[in-house]
């Protein structure tokens, strides 16, 4: 692996873990205003939401999955 590929490498890598902390943000704060407002339809707006942020970390991953095999299979 080239300078420059390791250093594409990196940089994708940067993008993957910043893809990864956006829905992780929004499912913590989703969950800590449900439980901090505490009535039955915030904890349900926020178990609703969560589930959306868990479908959003699931994409992100099947992407880095996907890379990672295509790169995989282009090494060998």
């Amino acid at each position: 692996m080239t300078s420059q590929e390791s250093y594409v490498s990196l940089k994708q890598m940067n993008a993957d873990l910043h893809n990864l902390c956006q829905p992780l943000t929004a499912l913590q704060c989703r969950l800590e205003v449900g439980r901090m407002l505490g009535h039955e339809g915030a904890l349900q707006e926020a178990v609703d939401g969560s589930l959306c942020e868990t479908k959003r970390l699931f994409q992100v991953i099947a992407q880095m999955r996907q890379r990672l095999q295509t790169d995989g299979d282009t090494d060998g």
